[in-house]
């Protein structure tokens, strides 16, 4: 046993930790979670990471490197559509990895940054937007995505072994509103809060159209 222990942190490589993040959920990927799922002592972890923060960031790296990114698209709307799309995938996909983002604000991972060049480029270059408006546009549609994903899985660890439905009701239970809005409200959760989310990327691409350069058909 001696001899299989001293050989796992050599089998290990920083590849292997990010995607142990990945497979465990950025809000359950401890240093001591992240060594047992990989089988090696906590301290092994610390030969490839310099602090849990720094291989958070890596872990989001590794995620958007590793996601599919491809789609087609022919007018400005319907890249935005997709992007939208993409980036609800993405952190939908990743547990906790919304919440992540909002504490590595300060210093974001390269690329989140370089997803954000790369979707102006396309809105710039593609479709004739100024930078700055395709920044704006760009900028309040990832806000959105993130908030909404953040707060859906909020929602879900309200309560043991509760769906997103259930622990949404349980919520409007104990919430005191008006009947008119509490109906309101019900009719959300039948459609699915995915559905929701999707009606606010259309609204917000509605009022994207005030800033599409006025040649394009959108």
């Amino acid at each position: 046993m001696g001899t299989r222990g001293r050989g796992r942190p050599a089998q290990l490589n920083r590849v292997d930790i990010e995607r142990a993040v990945l497979t465990l959920g950025f809000d359950g990927a401890t240093t001591t979670a992240i060594a047992r799922h990989l089988g090696v002592d906590q301290s092994s972890l610390y030969r490839y990471i310099g602090s849990r923060r720094e291989l958070l960031r890596s872990a989001v790296d590794r995620a958007i490197a590793e996601h599919p990114r491809e789609f087609t698209h022919t007018t400005w709307r319907g890249y935005l559509t997709g992007v939208a799309e993409l980036n609800w995938s993405l952190l939908a996909g990743h547990p906790g990895m919304a919440a992540t983002l909002y504490t590595l604000e300060d210093t974001p991972p390269r690329s989140i940054t370089g997803l954000m060049e790369e979707s102006t480029r396309v809105l710039h270059g593609t479709y004739g937007w100024t930078i700055s408006d395709a920044l704006l546009v760009l900028d309040s549609l990832a806000d959105m995505t993130a908030d909404t994903v953040n707060r859906t899985e909020r929602l879900l660890s309200s309560g043991p072994d509760a769906g997103t439905d259930r622990a949404a009701r349980d919520l409007l239970d104990r919430s005191g509103l008006s009947p008119e809005l509490t109906d309101a409200l019900e009719r959300i959760l039948d459609g699915g809060l995915k559905q929701w989310w999707r009606r606010k990327v259309d609204l917000l691409l509605d009022g994207a159209e005030l800033l599409a350069p006025r040649s394009d058909d959108g």
